[in-house]
């Protein structure tokens, strides 16, 4: 009986895993099919560009995340990322987590997937842009980032990346060409997080000013904005920090809480 439970647990287990895959396997493949970029893979001809600097550009204090169905916040900071001399398709990360108040180190291993670009006229360039790109296009990658072991409450987490990126002038930078759009996001992670001691993957997924791939859960129009219900889960000094219509000493110290190097 005792083995049949188990048998029956394992499977129910590696269903769950399978269902988090097919969930990030659909946005990827939404992604590369539906959204103008070209069919073609760019990465033998891209490979040797340095894209570490690209997932360290923004804030963590804008890098919005969550972990669970019921959208609990977790807060990501990148700490190093290195592109191996060996073998330039993988890049070595260290970082950290915050879920209410545990934080955690982790480090792990970013694998580019595939690099596509735009063809020409296919991206949505900005009115009276001062920059005219030679190329604009999107650096997948496959990610593992593992927990350390001897902390609280730590698992692994994987997915699959998106970063949005340009060349002008053969330089490489963060694609910021509509940081004045409402729905302006990079750095889109889209995965699971599982821990190590037991129990099902869960949804973790994050990005910079927006969190990608959840339905239901950002009410904001102009910027990112939790939904009402979900401000519990974490969210509650967020939306207090967020509020630009009054000024008192509670919302500056929700603004600092917001701001501060919690990773040190």
């Amino acid at each position: 009986m005792r083995i049949f439970l188990i048998f029956i647990l394992t499977m129910f287990s590696l269903e769950a895993v399978a269902q988090a895959q097919d969930t990030q396997g659909e946005w990827y493949n939404d992604f590369i099919s539906n959204y103008g970029l070209d069919t073609k893979d760019s990465k033998p001809e891209m490979i040797d560009y340095d894209f570490s600097e690209l997932f360290l550009k923004t804030s963590s204090a804008k890098i919005y995340g969550v972990i669970g169905d019921d959208m609990q916040r977790i807060q990501i900071k990148w700490i190093s990322i290195n592109k191996d001399p060996n073998n330039p398709e993988n890049y070595y990360v260290f970082g950290k987590t915050k879920v209410k108040a545990n934080v955690c180190e982790f480090t792990g291993i970013l694998k580019i997937k595939t690099i596509r670009l735009y063809p020409d006229g296919k991206y949505d360039m900005p009115f009276r842009s001062t920059i005219n790109p030679e190329k604009i296009g999107v650096l997948f990658c496959d990610y593992t980032l593992t927990e350390n072991s001897k902390e609280l409450h730590v698992g692994v987490f994987q997915g699959i990346s998106a970063t949005d990126f340009y060349l002008n002038n053969d330089t490489l930078s963060y694609n910021d060409l509509r940081s004045s759009d409402d729905d302006m996001t990079n750095n889109q992670f889209v995965g699971t997080w599982t821990a190590y001691k037991a129990g099902s993957p869960k949804i973790c997924n994050w990005g910079d000013y927006r969190v990608p791939n959840v339905t239901g859960f950002d009410c904001g129009a102009a910027e990112f904005s939790p939904c009402e219900e979900f401000v519990k889960n974490g969210w509650g000094n967020f939306k207090l920090a967020s509020t630009d219509w009054q000024e008192n000493e509670e919302i500056k110290n929700a603004r600092e809480i917001e701001n501060d190097e919690w990773w040190k």
